[in-house]
């Protein structure tokens, strides 16, 4: 082996530790930090919680719960601060206040309207029926139909 390749390979051995660290949340985390990061979603994801994403922000932001966890502040707080920081949206369940309540409560209203639809429609499919059913029958044939009966 040449000492050109044994430079060579030693250039590529720096530059292989000398890549950084891959997004992935340093040990020392409390499960606490992942708890609280599940509640957060990640400003440049989709679909990706706080603690779920490696993305930059994702690592901030729990280093930020971490440090935050360790000054004292309770989860209400630290939730707290993100909102004043991106808005309700970094909150996967938005509060049920304003005008997120209605986001809340549109399924049971949509239910509701759907359910006294079919209520109103079955009632008014029965009535008809029932009319429907007693004007098409002739007294011509009721006699026939018992006449047809009587027989043996």
């Amino acid at each position: 082996m040449s000492v050109l390749r044994i430079a060579y390979c030693g250039w590529l051995l720096g530059l292989a530790l000398a890549q950084p660290a891959a997004n992935t949340p340093p040990p020392d985390f409390s499960p606490q930090v992942f708890e609280i990061a599940r509640e957060l979603r990640c400003p440049v994801c989709q679909g990706e919680s706080v603690a779920e994403s490696n993305a930059g922000i994702s690592l901030e932001m729990r280093r930020i719960i971490a440090e935050q966890l360790a000054q004292g502040k309770s989860e209400e707080e630290i939730k707290a601060y993100f909102v004043s920081r991106y808005g309700p949206w970094i909150l996967y369940e938005p509060p049920r206040s304003g005008l997120t309540l209605w986001v809340w409560l549109a399924p049971l209203v949509g239910v509701g309207f759907i359910g006294a639809g079919l209520y109103f429609y079955l009632q008014s499919a029965r009535r008809r029926s029932l009319e429907a059913g007693t004007a098409e029958v002739s007294e011509e044939e009721l006699r026939r139909a018992e006449a047809e009966l009587d027989q043996p």
